[in-house]
């Protein structure tokens, strides 16, 4: 029996995983063409939705595992809680004064 005759899942490598998914939120960081006259007339909820709808999109369509309908919604809920909790986090205003939170130092 020929291993390529098994069905076994595909499986995707990490470095294309990432080169993916890279693409992808590169795409959606990019600003995209508007038909719009006005392109303030765009909330910046409904970008911040389209942007985390890509990254959806480029997970879900990367990944060789086959998601239920109710595990892609999860997958859809955990994706936005991140997104607003990232959005929460690059609001906090951080000034040059402030150490990192490791410091490094050089030990004999």
């Amino acid at each position: 029996m020929n291993d390529s005759d098994t069905s076994k899942p595909t499986r995707i490598s990490r470095r294309a995983l990432a080169r993916t998914l890279g693409g992808a939120a590169a795409v959606a960081c990019l600003p995209g063409r508007s038909d719009a006259a006005d392109p303030s007339a765009v909330s910046s909820r409904e970008i911040a939705d389209s942007r985390t709808e890509a990254l959806v999109e480029a997970a879900l369509s990367a990944t060789p595992a086959r998601l239920t309908p109710e595990q892609r919604l999860e997958v859809r809920r955990a994706v936005r809680d991140t997104q607003k909790a990232l959005l929460d986090v690059r609001k906090v205003g951080l000034g040059y004064d402030v150490d990192p939170a490791t410091v490094f130092q050089a030990k004999p």
